[in-house]
């Protein structure tokens, strides 16, 4: 069995900006930062951490860095672990999607688990290597406790490839917020959720966005 404490990313200047940021590498903002350390105090609080990833860009590893600081250890990145490609809606608003792609948008606003972005990923895309992804992990750290800083896009696809939430109902599984914690514990191909989207630990620094 693997525990996994899987938390999205701090609020970014992407977030910020209200773009679709997908995997534009964009940095956290003041409050991401702030955000990224009260994760790591309650984490450190609260659990034994044996071993640290994140996504290849940095708004995940500076999310995990705090933690990874503490503890002297590695942040081991991967690409598997980016947030969704949104392909040609990278850097757009809503309402810049919305004049140039009106019928992808409407699918990803009313069924987002059938999106596929222009020139991207699709949600099926995405949830088959994070599902790979956190196998892969698993695989090589049996026994111990991981922390894995990723992406809204990721978290929301994985929990319910996990909880057996066909892609049509994926809006059953709430949005991860910025700096969200969720708990699971791992064992052959399945996860047991302990704790799912916790943000208490934010206190007056929590945020929420709808893009990816």
């Amino acid at each position: 069995m693997v525990k996994f404490i899987i938390v999205r990313h701090g609020f970014s200047l992407g977030n910020k900006d209200g773009i679709f940021t997908g995997q534009l590498d964009v940095p956290l903002d003041e409050i991401g930062f702030a955000q990224a350390e009260a994760a790591a105090k309650y984490i450190l609080e609260n659990f034994t951490v044996d071993e640290i990833y994140s996504s290849e860009l940095c708004r995940a590893y500076d999310t995990a860095l705090p933690v990874a600081k503490a503890l002297s250890k590695e942040v081991k990145r991967r690409k598997d672990l980016n947030e969704v490609d949104v392909g040609f809606w990278q850097g757009m608003t809503f309402d810049e999607v919305r004049e140039k792609y009106p019928k992808s948008l409407a699918i990803y606003e009313t069924s987002p688990g059938l999106s596929h972005f222009d020139g991207g990923e699709s949600y099926a895309d995405v949830r088959k290597r994070a599902v790979r992804a956190f196998c892969e992990i698993a695989e090589k750290n049996e026994g111990k406790t991981v922390m894995v800083a990723t992406h809204g896009g990721v978290i929301r696809n994985l929990l319910a490839s996990w909880l057996d939430i066909p892609l049509e109902r994926i809006t059953d599984v709430p949005r991860a917020s910025n700096a969200s914690i969720t708990v699971t514990e791992y064992e052959n191909g399945g996860a047991t959720v302990t704790l799912m989207g916790f943000t208490e630990h934010l206190e007056d620094k929590t945020t929420e966005v709808k893009v990816n």
